[in-house]
């Protein structure tokens, strides 16, 4: 067979879906980011070598890149540069992102990563300005950085931030 298919139920989609495994994705990696209304990522992230591409599917939001709030509405697309801080928040309608980047050759580093671009940099200290302040946020943040820490200890390499830890 020369192609997979898979089905995605919107509505009830968790923070983060990537469907590498379910569409046997090896040139292209893609993600579903579903956010509930007013809520958003509590740390920024960025990559080594992957470019993105974020799709609004519906809502709409804000995503923060290297300091700069973009107003995010259905139908609008952004690239951003693999070095480029990121984080997105879903608006008062919540948002459906379509999210997908170019793989490099050599990835995943690791065969069994849950994404197939594995070269995410989660920063933990880099909250935000829709948490800036909240010390919730920054305990949490701080109990990712410390588990992350001793997770990788041994592998060589930091794994990109999960939606477990996004949205616990």
């Amino acid at each position: 067979m020369n192609y997979t298919r898979c089905h995605f139920d919107f509505p009830s989609l968790p923070w983060l879906t990537s469907p590498r495994h379910q569409l046997q994705l090896r040139g292209v990696a893609i993600g579903l980011i579903r956010l509930p209304p007013n809520e958003g990522y509590t740390f920024t992230h960025r990559h080594r070598r992957q470019e993105e591409v974020y799709l609004v599917i519906e809502g709409n939001g804000v995503i923060f890149i290297d300091g700069e709030l973009l107003e995010l509405v259905c139908g609008d697309a952004v690239r951003v540069s693999p070095g480029a801080r990121r984080a997105l928040k879903a608006g008062d309608l919540g948002l459906l992102v379509f999210c997908a980047g170019g793989v490099a050759e050599g990835y995943p580093h690791n065969p069994n990563s849950r994404y197939l671009i594995d070269d995410g940099i989660a920063d933990y200290d880099d909250i935000p300005p829709w948490y800036q302040g909240n010390e919730d946020v920054r305990r949490r943040n701080e109990a990712l950085k410390k588990r992350r820490r001793n997770s990788v200890a041994g592998d060589g390499g930091e794994p990109p931030p999960s939606v477990e830890e996004e949205n616990p």
